[in-house]
């Protein structure tokens, strides 16, 4: 999924970063888990992980790949779905996949070509029908369905908890790469892209092997890192400037929160959620230290690693004067890696980046 903050190509310098500290693996708050990209990483890596955030489609990407172990059979989803069924059997099977894996990825196949005579939420309020183009009304049309289908068969107990959140994250990542944006949801496309024309595909990820007993937590982060009390790592890896996540990113929330209860209120141009009155304050220069102190205060961790970068809203001293207060030494240790950084959009008259690369830091405090 494309995401502002998204760590995959940073995991090989984090990992590197903790053996390089000899921290043990044991147990884990990854406390802004995002796209899970970490979380997963860790979980392989043999850390016990409790994942958190705000937002729904966080947590469903959490239980998809961090959480998830197995790989389901759906034999009962098979017995009540004959559609399904046949889906599963004339599937074109991959030698190098087990019987489950080719299953999975036949019941992915499935939703994406569900047809549906009724018109979604997707379809009339995130394509032209609602007078947005964030998707081709055909792939709104199979959004709606899959996301239908996905809410029925749980509903239902045709699938299990493991298996439902493996395929809506795969519906999100599916929508997603077929939206017509620039890589955020702030606002949509007004010509169709290239990759918005082409027809939702949805692939899910085979659930990773590695340590068990993960869980996922759509939470703040000093609140769990409270209850789990005495833990082995904390990863902080909050926002770094001002937007705030749940305007850039409302349509994978719907997504992954559903409208069946017809709860869902947009409002806007771009068809915000409606808002809760609560802006993050990891987002505000005025509150992002205070935030910080709250959390490294709530935590039971014993080592704390912080993501950051070099144009975050947090100074560098600043950053390191509040996690040196609650050092058990007064010790804090920087590491740092050059990348490429995130584009939502190009350069242009009133928007220019000021680097193409930027520095990804980590800042290392012991705890206790």
């Amino acid at each position: 999924m494309r995401y502002i903050g998204n760590k995959t190509r940073l995991l090989p310098f984090i990992l590197r970063t903790i053996r390089r500290l000899e921290i043990q693996p044991g147990t884990a708050h990854d406390a802004f888990a995002g796209t899970a990209a970490v979380g997963r990483a860790l979980k392989t890596a043999g850390w016990r992980v409790a994942s958190s955030d705000l937002m729904s489609y966080s947590h469903v990407l959490q239980q998809a790949y961090v959480v998830a172990q197995n790989v389901p059979s759906f034999r009962e989803l098979a017995k009540h779905e004959p559609a399904v069924r046949r889906a599963i059997r004339q599937a074109e099977r991959d030698p190098l996949l087990s019987p489950r894996a080719n299953a999975l990825r036949a019941v992915g196949a499935y939703l994406a070509a569900e047809r549906s005579s009724e018109i979604g939420f997707v379809t009339r309020h995130f394509s032209p029908m609602g007078d947005r183009m964030y998707f081709t009304e055909a792939n709104a049309v199979r959004i709606d369905a899959a996301r239908r289908a996905l809410h029925e068969w749980r509903a239902c107990e045709w699938i299990d908890d493991s298996s439902y959140y493996v395929l809506l994250a795969a519906l999100i990542e599916g929508a997603d790469r077929v939206a017509n944006t620039a890589g955020v949801y702030a606002a949509f496309i007004k010509t169709w892209q290239p990759n918005a024309r082409r027809p939702l595909t949805i692939v899910p990820e085979l659930p990773e092997t590695g340590a068990r007993g993960a869980t996922a937590h759509r939470a703040d982060a000093a609140v769990l890192a409270a209850e789990l009390g005495p833990i082995d790592l904390l990863y902080i890896d909050p926002p770094y400037n001002a937007r705030q996540y749940a305007g850039y990113y409302h349509v994978p929330e719907v997504i992954a929160r559903g409208w069946f209860d017809n709860d869902l209120v947009l409002r806007g141009k771009t068809g915000l959620l409606a808002s809760d009155g609560q802006r993050s304050a990891w987002c505000s220069p005025r509150r992002v230290r205070h935030a910080l102190g709250d959390l490294l205060a709530a935590t039971g961790a014993r080592d704390v690693l912080v993501s950051y970068n070099s144009e975050g809203l947090l100074p560098d001293a600043e950053l390191r004067a509040t996690l040196a207060e609650a050092s058990v030494d007064g010790k804090v240790r920087r590491f740092s890696m050059g990348y490429r950084r995130y584009r939502a959009d190009s350069d242009s008259a009133t928007r220019r980046y000021k680097a193409g690369v930027v520095r990804g830091l980590l800042y290392h405090v012991r705890l206790r």
